[in-house]
């Protein structure tokens, strides 16, 4: 999933106003709460250990709480996929190692879900709010040097053909989004998994989450938008220019989660510092490990001030938000690596060992660098989007 779009998107043709900070607080303090009192790391490790890969009773209660809510409308109970609870949703899951499918299920599929004009798309979304159905997007395809060869996916009177890669949390998803682009138009479709013209490979991604790659023959696909010769045209544009803003609050999600990670990181780290005795003392006693500690608490607090600042330049236009997500996400690739290296450092060798958390912290925060582009597509993405809008200053 390391999409990159050189186009400008409709960041927020689909999102209301945010949520009031009492509203948002209140979210935030439910969610640092059940990750405290629910999901220690015991929960996270028999987690990884089960065979769905993540807590069907953590999925089950995320619902009860209304957290897969979120992308409904404000009237049926959600936040509408705003921007600071998906953060807030997503930092949970990086600060508790949540081995759940809320970035491909809630952050992706429920965007697209409740951005799509289709009749089914309103059932699909409440099966989703209930934890009923896991939903996961399959936009990658098969390089060409792959050894199964390219084999782009196509529609044809409803049925499916080619395959997709990387699908994050394909392995348990009940139904995936794909994409399929043809003669430069893309479009998207609903495929059940369990279908007969459905063929999964399922693995598990270093941090233990689970991922899938797909074949499909002649696998029925229901379109998300009107595939009616009427709405051909806008049905195109209007899916290319959805999944590029789907896509772009994906990465500020990303941000959020691996936010997350340097929070927990930091925290342990500084208690390992103060208990662990050398020499009579704390090792957190030595002034060069206490100057580096303040070092990593400033990176978790300079990415904070990142993430806050791209979640409001929407309102400076769509090419100032792709230059401020991009921006975002560099800044965070290499803050959360130097954080998790440091982590590992200052444990010594037991931080890379299985029994302690700061091990899979760091696991987690690999993934989360490379998932949707890692920090070279960032800055390559924010030289483009600055330009972009420096030529739009200048134009206006």
């Amino acid at each position: 999933m390391t999409d990159t779009t050189a186009t400008a998107t409709p960041a927020d043709a689909t999102l209301p106003a945010p949520l009031d900070t009492d509203t948002l607080r209140m979210l935030q303090d439910s969610m640092t709460r059940y990750g405290q009192d629910r999901y220690g790391f015991d929960v996270h490790a028999a987690n990884r250990q089960s065979a769905a890969g993540y807590g069907t009773q953590a999925w089950q209660d995320y619902a009860d709480m209304g957290w897969l809510a979120a992308p409904l409308s404000l009237e049926d109970g959600g936040f509408a996929s705003d921007r600071g609870a998906t953060a807030a949703l997503m930092r949970y899951a990086g600060e508790y190692l949540a081995q759940e499918p809320l970035l491909a299920s809630v952050v992706l599929c429920g965007r697209l879900l409740a951005a799509s004009a289709s009749a089914a798309v309103a059932e699909r979304l409440q099966q989703l709010a209930s934890g009923a159905r896991i939903f996961a997007l399959a936009h990658e395809e098969p390089a060409a040097t792959d050894p199964g060869g390219a084999d782009p996916t196509r529609v044809a009177q409803g049925r499916l053909t080619g395959r997709k890669v990387f699908v994050v949390h394909g392995d348990v998803a009940d139904e995936i989004i794909v994409s399929e682009r043809a003669g430069g138009a893309l479009r998207l479709y609903a495929v059940d998994t369990r279908q007969s013209g459905v063929h999964c490979k399922a693995y598990r991604l270093v941090d233990g989450r689970g991922a899938a790659s797909f074949a499909f023959d002649g696998a029925t696909a229901v379109a998300l938008t009107d595939t009616s010769a009427e709405a051909t045209a806008g049905a195109d544009a209007n899916d290319s220019a959805l999944l590029e803003a789907t896509l772009l609050d994906a990465r500020l999600a990303l941000c959020a989660e691996a936010h997350g990670c340097m929070r927990a990181l930091n925290r342990l780290t500084l208690a390992y510092l103060k208990e662990r005795r050398q020499f009579g003392r704390p090792i957190g006693a030595n002034q060069v490990l206490q100057h580096r500690m303040v070092e990593l608490f400033m990176l978790e607090q300079e990415t904070a001030a990142v993430i806050q600042a791209a979640q409001r330049a929407p309102a400076a236009g769509e090419w100032a938000f792709q230059r401020a997500v991009a921006g975002a996400l560099a800044h965070t690739i290499t803050a959360g690596r130097l954080v998790s290296h440091e982590a590992v450092q200052m444990h010594g060798g037991i931080g890379t060992t299985d029994e302690l958390a700061v091990s899979h912290y760091f696991k987690r925060t690999m993934v989360i660098n490379r998932l949707l582009g890692d920090r070279d597509a960032q800055l390559d993405q924010f030289i483009l989007a600055d330009a972009q809008t420096t030529a739009s200053r200048r134009a206006a």
